[in-house]
């Protein structure tokens, strides 16, 4: 009979610890930076007022202007439309390289937002709301901007989609969405206000360290609950005193355990084939997950990385395993 094994979610206070709250206070009260003001900038191109005006354009004939919370409440049907015609327009300009870099970010806005839980997709769409007239004069009125305040804007605009994407990542409390948001906050009026080095370097990078390394503790808390249950699991059913397993006379016990198992399944080109899965909440690329398998007897180790489902196919030689899981990000991710 097939026993579940249970993982406990962990106590409210496991989120993220008294450190990390401590570095965002930090963080979004110690800069120094008075942020209060956001630079007009040059209006004066035609194609600049015309894309924002789109934009902004009421919700309903003879309104006011969008604002933010009208924003907000955009169904995502209408979300959608709203940022294509603003894709469309920043087209228009004939500063191709500044209205690409535009239409990116616009892009992965609006791949981002449906992957969200409510509270951080409204807070994306804040940050994102703000930062649209940036983002069209960028488009429009680059001509003006140095090569070196070009690669700022550059980098900043990226160090705000790879902290969005961390933020998606993971499951925040109240105390901390606050935090990170008024950083978030902050880092759009720096922005607006075009001070890119100061956005990069005061609040992007140090925000970006902070969500990184709060990621990795987490992780390796959930990597430290399955293997606990896994080895709870190995000596109650199999005996096992460590966490190992014999190749093939444990697999099927494994079949029946929900945190790791071994299943059988068809490729795409038809043959059968045995995969192993780790269920890992809250670790949101499982291919940053490699399995360890030491063999017995003597062997050279394996290191089966996951793919994104948490799955990797599992072929190997009769013999018993020492099993371990390790957290390592490709380099793309460390």
């Amino acid at each position: 009979m097939s026993r579940e094994v249970a993982i406990p979610d962990p106590p409210s206070q496991e989120t993220f610890d008294s450190a990390f709250l401590s570095e965002l206070e930090g963080l979004v009260t110690g800069s120094g930076i008075a942020v209060s003001s956001v630079a007009a900038g040059s209006v004066a191109a035609q194609g600049y007022r015309e894309t924002l005006a789109a934009f902004l354009a009421p919700v309903t004939a003879g309104g006011a202007p969008l604002s933010e919370r009208a924003f907000l409440e955009q169904p995502e049907a209408l979300l959608a439309e709203r940022c294509t015609a603003l894709i469309e327009s920043v087209r228009r300009s004939p500063r191709r390289d500044a209205a690409q870099a535009a239409e990116s970010f616009i892009v992965f806005f609006q791949a981002l937002v449906p992957t969200l839980e409510p509270v951080p997709a409204r807070e994306v769409k804040a940050t994102f709301f703000r930062l649209v007239p940036t983002l069209v004069q960028m488009a429009w009125e680059e001509a003006g901007l140095s090569h070196e305040e070009r690669r700022e804007s550059s980098e900043a605009l990226g160090l705000v989609e790879t902290i969005l994407l961390e933020v998606s990542s993971v499951r925040l409390a109240p105390v901390e969405s606050g935090l990170l948001f008024k950083s978030l906050d902050q880092l759009a009026t720096l922005i607006a206000a075009g001070e890119w080095a100061l956005a990069r370097d005061m609040v992007a990078g140090p925000l970006l360290a902070i969500l990184r390394k709060n990621r990795v503790a987490r992780s390796l808390f959930r990597l430290m609950e399955v293997e606990m249950a896994l080895q709870g699991y190995l000596r109650e059913r199999l005996g096992h005193d460590t966490p190992q397993i014999r190749v093939p006379d444990d697999l099927q016990a494994l079949s029946e355990f929900g945190p790791l198992r071994v299943f059988d399944d068809e490729t795409p080109d038809g043959r059968r084939q045995l995969f192993l899965q780790v269920q890992l909440p809250d670790i949101p690329i499982l291919s940053d997950i490699v399995v360890h398998l030491s063999p017995e007897d003597g062997g050279a180790d394996l290191r089966l990385r996951l793919d994104g489902l948490g799955s990797v196919p599992f072929d190997l030689p009769a013999g018993l395993y020492q099993i371990g899981l390790l957290y390592e990000p490709e380099a793309s991710r460390a």
